[in-house]
């Protein structure tokens, strides 16, 4: 009987003492809400982004995020452009080995379902643009993106346990052609499920 105790304790730490996160985005009058997938979108200098909680991971704070260059020159950020701001505390995106050591390395990401339903109702030019997978990273980890292409990166943060409002920014989006710098800023709230 008292292995029974033991196993089911051990169980019950495993699944459910930690309660679930919902990650919910915030609305804002000059942005769109993908209701499906319970994500948030925005364009700025023909440049747009979509920025998806990824409700399959727990562990960490998790984002899908596609950028669509709606422009004819290249563009290109760092993956460290990105940051997620929660109680006053910035994090960076946490490295592929950090990632693979928190959820395995067999974990692949994906986007959640209806997501590309979402996205056509809001901006159909982005589900048209191409990608060409971001294999091809320069030596300074820039990631860049073609004209009239997209690419689609996750980026995983460390989780707090914290409720607090949380802000996900991309700065330093760079138009290689002018060399304007365009950034986005989206709002989540967090509510314990």
């Amino acid at each position: 009987m008292k292995k029974f105790w033991i196993i089911l304790l051990i169980v019950l730490a495993g699944c459910g003492f930690r309660a679930t996160r919902d990650i919910l985005p915030v609305t804002d009058p000059d942005m769109t809400i993908l209701p499906r997938v319970k994500g948030i979108a925005d364009t700025k200098d023909s440049i747009s982004v979509v920025v998806v909680p990824l409700p399959d991971v727990k562990e960490l704070d998790a984002f899908g995020v596609i950028i669509a260059n709606e422009t004819s020159h290249l563009i290109s950020f760092s993956k460290e452009d990105c940051m997620l701001i929660q109680s006053g505390e910035v994090r960076l995106p946490m490295t592929d080995t950090q990632v693979y050591k928190r959820l395995g390395s067999s974990y692949k990401p994906s986007m959640p379902g209806g997501l590309n339903m979402d996205i056509y109702g809001w901006r159909q030019s982005v589900n048209l643009r191409s990608s060409r997978g971001l294999e091809g990273m320069d030596k300074d980890k820039r990631i860049t993106i073609m004209g009239n292409a997209k690419e689609k990166l996750f980026l995983f943060f460390k989780t707090r346990d914290d409720t607090s409002p949380m802000q996900f920014r991309i700065q330093n989006i760079q138009n290689e052609a002018t060399k304007r710098r365009t950034w986005f800023s989206f709002k989540f709230t967090v509510k314990k499920s």
